[in-house]
């Protein structure tokens, strides 16, 4: 099965909780990059990783099928082997995603058939992105990212997505955030209505991150590869999440695919990538 990967279309951020963590509101939508998962029935829960001997135990997919076994009172027996593609702290849900393709997945598996609500609630308590990334397609986020409305998208995104340098971590670009220092906050209501208008124009008008010069401050390579995009012919360029992956939106998926070529010379990490509808398909 396919674990879909995330661009964030905005990404505002409205205040810091008494939680600790911060009240957020994002119009993310899931892209043909994906990582590959398969699961077949087994005695024990095991994990294997294309490239990697050992995989950590607290491995998101792990951590999602413990959970989704214990909700189900049922014991975690299933062989996993994950084929990596979605570059790792890069904000683009890499992570995220195999937990949301592994919930659901297992679901099926296991033969449990909660429904979507009951494996998003779930999904919660491993991350805020992975309610999203069950849920696919475009959605706006609000809470701390889990709150999700779906949005009847009109806009097929071409894009080039490149990981420029290392990943940072998301929680110290959250808290390096200083809102009285942010002078430009996206229009997440606005981008929604464009992408359901099919508005480009109205769509790159309304895009932006807060996070954005945070991860700058850390990454200069970050500006450098956002620069080279708009070079290239991309009609915005934004980070994705909090970083350090970047997209270029492009006027077709020639361009972009052409461009990604190109640019893979210099950013191993780069592909071109289409907008899809879900964030979990089944081979």
């Amino acid at each position: 099965m396919q674990a879909r990967a995330k661009v964030n279309l905005t990404v505002d951020v409205l205040r810091r909780r008494a939680d600790g963590y911060h009240e957020v509101d994002l119009l993310m939508q899931s892209v043909s990059l994906c990582d590959t998962l398969r699961l077949r029935e087994a005695e024990d829960l095991e994990l294997t990783i294309e490239g990697a001997l050992r995989p950590d135990p607290q491995n998101l997919i792990l951590r999602a099928a413990r959970l989704l076994a214990e909700d189900a009172g049922i014991a975690p027996r299933a062989k996993i082997a994950l084929e990596k593609h979605v570059p790792v702290a890069a904000g683009l849900g890499g992570g995220s995603g195999d937990a949301a393709a592994a919930l659901v997945g297992l679901n099926a598996l296991w033969n449990l058939q909660y429904p979507p609500e009951r494996l998003q609630a779930l999904g919660a308590r491993l991350g805020a992105d992975v309610p999203f990334c069950i849920a696919g397609g475009c959605q706006r986020a609000t809470g701390i990212g889990t709150d999700l409305a779906p949005v009847r998208s009109r806009l097929p995104l071409h894009l080039v997505i490149l990981k420029p340098c290392e990943g940072l971590l998301t929680k110290e670009i959250f808290g390096a955030l200083d809102l009285a220092k942010v002078s430009r906050h996206p229009d997440t209501a606005g981008a929604a209505r464009a992408m359901e208008a099919g508005d480009v124009r109205s769509l790159i008008a309304c895009m932006g991150n807060v996070l954005e010069s945070v991860a700058l401050e850390r990454q200069p390579g970050i500006a450098d590869a956002l620069a080279l995009l708009r070079g290239r012919g991309a009609l915005h360029a934004r980070m994705s999440g909090s970083g350090s992956a970047v997209f270029g939106l492009f006027d077709s998926w020639e361009r972009a695919a052409e461009t990604a070529v190109d640019l893979k010379r210099v950013y191993p990490e780069c592909c071109a990538a289409q907008s899809v509808d879900v964030g979990v398909k089944f081979l």
